[in-house]
């Protein structure tokens, strides 16, 4: 009996210490500027880094020439669609951590994020098949050449098998973050970064006596770098005595809560097809312009890798702003979410004007380092001549989406998706392919979609309702 009663006093205590040690939370005491600048900052210096690693991988790729550009870009398109609902699964344990952690409710986490992990684990063995035997039909479905086909499989199938390792580092990332702890997930993809970056050029063009891979190179140098990053969390998690009692960790014992894993499921469903039908939209996107030609396709991936280089920023800032409600909206403090909301609109949006003017300003540059030429280079600067002023418009709709996300309410995203980016963007793309009109009009459908988004994402966030969503986290309450 008096082992039993040291077990649950020393248990006691423990829980006493946690909750002192993470009761004094700035992201829902104090300034609200200052709590979401704690968490926005070290998110967009992580995202920061790993667009400069999105960088160096389109400047080796683009020395490999138009096919290569093409079938990578090709290959990006299809790996987004084939993993929207592992991203919906990352969504849902952001809002559901969040809000545990903003309730002061940490001994859930753990059981949360096993949770997300059996749905990841699950569908990225399922898109680990389908990479092993169907990248190259993939790719001539979406209507690459046979020679884009085959060098775009090379990337793409190892990418597929290997998703299990990103999939990993998402959740015990997502984690991190949405207790307000993003330095540590920065530190380690300061050293992902660095790994993949060294790996690029060493295994795309065979240095240091590696045999060069080509394009295949550059998966294997992203699976290799996220494996690293999956142990050094895993490192920090249970080596580090002081975080070995910390919200974020795994429970020793498998759990299996049905409805735990329902809720998460219903948050996740909405949150997966928004995903999936923008990058379905991309994906479609992508196959329209493949009917102008591979250089036409090689500008649009070069274009679309330059559109999320400019987002870095308003990404970081926004995955803040989903934090910040999801605890604020746990912790009861309605008016905090409101406000962290408002300050983050306004900030994106001026920044993203300020990257409009820039890409304006330097376009042939620009596409001329990341290897467009000639035709890909023209159709390049139409993109840019076009899409950038609109910036504005779609840092202000991901502003509202991230935060009622955050919240747990994924509807709003995925009807916008719908209407804006399927019905609207492909829909009037593709009658403008069939009424034979130039490439640049295609831009303009683009532009018409971001806006359409926008508005629908503004009706759903005015209504409210994001404020008084419940989640339900399991367990005693």
């Amino acid at each position: 009996m008096q082992g039993v009663n040291l077990y649950h006093t020393t248990h006691h205590i423990i829980d006493d210490i946690l909750t002192a040690q993470y009761s004094n939370n700035l992201l829902t005491e104090g300034s609200v500027g200052k709590g979401l600048w704690i968490v926005a900052l070290p998110i967009i210096i992580s995202n920061f880094l790993a667009t400069i690693l999105e960088v160096v991988d389109m400047y080796f790729i683009g020395k490999l020439g138009d096919v290569s550009i093409a079938g990578g870009a090709m290959s990006v398109s299809i790996f987004i669609v084939l993993t929207t609902v592992i991203f919906g699964t990352v969504t849902a344990t952001a809002a559901f951590v969040s809000r545990a952690y903003g309730s002061e409710r940490y001994e859930r986490i753990p059981v949360i994020l096993l949770h997300s992990l059996y749905l990841a684990f699950a569908f990225a063995v399922i898109i680990a098949i389908i990479g092993m035997f169907w990248s190259q039909d993939l790719l001539l479905l979406l209507g690459a050449d046979l020679e884009v086909a085959e060098v775009g499989a090379r990337f793409l199938s190892p990418m597929l098998m290997g998703l299990l390792i990103f999939v990993v580092l998402m959740i015990i990332t997502t984690g991190f973050q949405s207790t307000g702890d993003s330095r540590t997930p920065m530190y380690v993809m300061i050293v992902v970064n660095i790994v993949n970056i060294i790996l690029n050029p060493t295994l795309i063009q065979g240095l240091a006596g590696f045999p060069a891979f080509g394009i295949a190179g550059s998966a294997y140098a992203s699976i290799t770098s996220r494996a690293v990053g999956v142990l050094l969390l895993l490192g920090v998690i249970y080596l580090l005595p002081s975080r070995r009692n910390g919200p974020v960790r795994f429970p020793k014992k498998l759990t299996f809560e049905p409805q735990l894993l329902t809720d998460i499921v219903r948050v996740m469903i909405p949150s997966a097809v928004q995903s999936g039908v923008r990058s379905f939209s991309f994906l479609g996107m992508t196959a329209i312009v493949a009917l102008y030609g591979t250089a036409a396709v090689a500008a649009y991936g070069i274009c679309q890798r330059l559109d999320m280089l400019g987002l870095v920023f308003v990404m970081g800032l926004c995955t803040g702003v989903s934090v910040m409600v999801g605890q604020n909206l746990g912790a009861g403090k309605v008016e905090r979410a409101e406000k962290a909301v408002r300050i983050a609109m306004v900030v994106n949006a001026a920044f993203m004007v300020l990257v409009g003017i820039l890409y304006l300003t330097y376009a042939e540059g620009l596409l001329t380092f990341f290897g467009a030429t000639a035709m890909s280079l023209a159709d390049g600067i139409e993109f840019m001549q076009i899409i950038p002023p609109s910036y504005f418009v779609i840092a202000m709709a991901m502003t509202m989406g991230f935060a009622m996300n955050g919240a747990g309410m994924t509807k709003p995203g995925m009807y916008a998706a719908i209407a804006g980016q399927l019905i609207v963007q492909v829909g009037l793309a593709a009658l403008l392919v069939t009424m034979e009109m130039p490439l640049y009009y295609i831009w303009f459908a683009v532009v018409c979609g971001t806006v359409v988004v926008f508005l629908i994402d503004l009706y759903f966030y005015r209504r409210g309702a994001w404020k008084t969503k419940k989640l339900n986290l399991g367990g005693e309450n």
